[in-house]
């Protein structure tokens, strides 16, 4: 069955629709709950089962019901989740953060991490962005913006978790040369604290890597982590708030740490190449790296376990200090495992294994959390990870918007996903 229609340090830190719709799900076979089995402990604790925001990226957006002028959709009858295929009649479509934020809450999700903070103008609350000049009237609105969030959340009894937001890109590193954040970004990332404070968020983050994923070399990643430690600092220090990078398959590649070497071996495939010099790896990955020359009490992330899976089918031979290529398969529960308390947040997202050959293409395609289509093991994954109850898990599915074709499917997506979450058993 897919769903997918295919288609301080310690210290510190403790102070502070319609007939095609129909259609596309008329092959959809009954739901099943992962890990269902009577005597087994919950995996994800109720508080702890939470979203991103970019899952329903179409919500905010659109007018809300209360605008009396709401977009009509699906959002499943009376048997779903249990039967997927049970649309259910035509309804008004909740838009808007807090008609979206009512829906999360009715569905069991409770935490909620941010992927961008507008909405339709016309729905509650209205909107407001950061200034472009950094002015202090637009500030002030920003932050006022951010307090009528916080209401919504309170309302209905959500946590803001943390966010994909903005992180400076002025400062390089402070030991790196030019170093240093311009007064405009400055003042920029400590307006987003106030903000993300204004909401209860512990964490604030952003959806890319520390520094770019493109560039494998050492060098790098290092300053990129004197840069995150420094950021962590301020935002720690004087918001009680830290600082965390997403991760993508690329951050789980190899770190090209060693000497030129001359290889003659295709990397994926093995087959002869002219001879060719690269940069030997020792088998680090960039990820490892950065938490490796970061600090463990300020420096956390985000794993996204479906593309920490991708990367488990990309980055799967590596080229040694001889230029020998060496088969060396990323595992991302024993990536996690050794330090389990630097992976803060993960991206729930699930996957469904393709028939492209190790090395080529992804490996996975997306689908709902605990669709029964899943290859991904998180019942092994949440069981095994250690200190339970520690980390927060945000569903997300990238291709989760059906389109003007199926307006409700996100939200349905999302009230499955969160039941298989909150079901989940090991």
């Amino acid at each position: 069955m897919v769903l997918d229609a295919r288609i301080t340090r310690r210290q510190l830190l403790k102070s502070g629709a319609g007939a095609a719709a129909a259609a596309a799900l008329a092959t959809v076979g009954p739901s099943v709950t992962l890990g269902a089995g009577a005597g087994r402990a919950k995996l994800i604790p109720e508080d702890k089962v939470g979203t991103i925001t970019f899952t329903q990226r179409d919500v905010p957006g659109r007018l809300a019901i209360a605008t009396g002028n709401p977009s009509m959709g699906f959002l499943g009858g009376p048997t779903f989740p249990e039967d997927p295929t049970d649309l259910g009649t035509l309804v008004p479509l909740p838009g808007g953060w807090r008609e979206l934020f009512e829906f999360l809450a009715g569905v069991g999700i409770r935490q909620v991490e941010f992927a961008g903070y507008g909405q339709n103008a016309a729905n509650p609350g209205g909107t407001a962005g950061y200034p472009g000049d950094g002015n202090a009237a637009g500030r002030a609105g920003y932050l006022a913006y951010a307090a009528r969030l916080r209401g919504f959340l309170d309302e209905f009894g959500l946590e803001a978790i943390g966010n994909h937001g903005f992180i400076p890109n002025s400062w390089p590193g402070p030991n790196s040369p030019g170093g240093g954040m311009s007064a405009s970004d400055e003042l920029r990332y400590r307006t987003e604290l106030e903000f993300a404070s204004i909401l209860g968020m512990p964490f604030m983050g952003t959806g890319n890597d520390p520094t770019s994923a493109n560039n494998r070399n050492i060098e790098p990643w290092t300053v990129a982590g004197e840069k995150w430690e420094a950021l962590n600092g301020i935002s720690v220090g004087e918001f009680g708030i830290q600082l965390y990078p997403h991760n993508h398959s690329p951050a789980y590649n190899f770190l090209q740490d060693g000497p030129m070497v001359t290889v003659t071996e295709d990397r994926v495939t093995g087959a002869p190449i002219p001879p060719t010099q690269v940069r030997a790896e020792s088998g680090k990955r960039l990820m490892q790296h950065y938490l490796d020359v970061t600090d463990a009490d300020l420096c956390v992330l985000e794993m996204d376990i479906y593309w920490a899976h991708v990367a488990q089918h990309q980055w799967r031979w590596r080229y040694d200090e001889n230029g020998d290529r060496v088969e060396d398969i990323f595992d991302p529960l024993a990536q996690v495992l050794t330090q389990t308390k630097r992976y803060a947040l993960y991206h729930a997202k699930d996957g469904d294994r393709t028939s492209e050959p190790p090395g080529v293409g992804n490996g996975y395609t997306f689908v709902p959390f605990g669709d029964p289509s899943s290859d991904i093991d998180f019942e092994t994954f949440f069981r095994d990870q250690g200190a339970r109850g520690f980390h927060n898990p945000n569903y997300e599915q990238d291709n989760a918007p059906g389109g003007s074709s199926d307006p409700g499917r996100s939200l349905r997506f999302t009230k499955f996903s969160a039941s298989n979450m909150v079901n989940l058993r090991g």
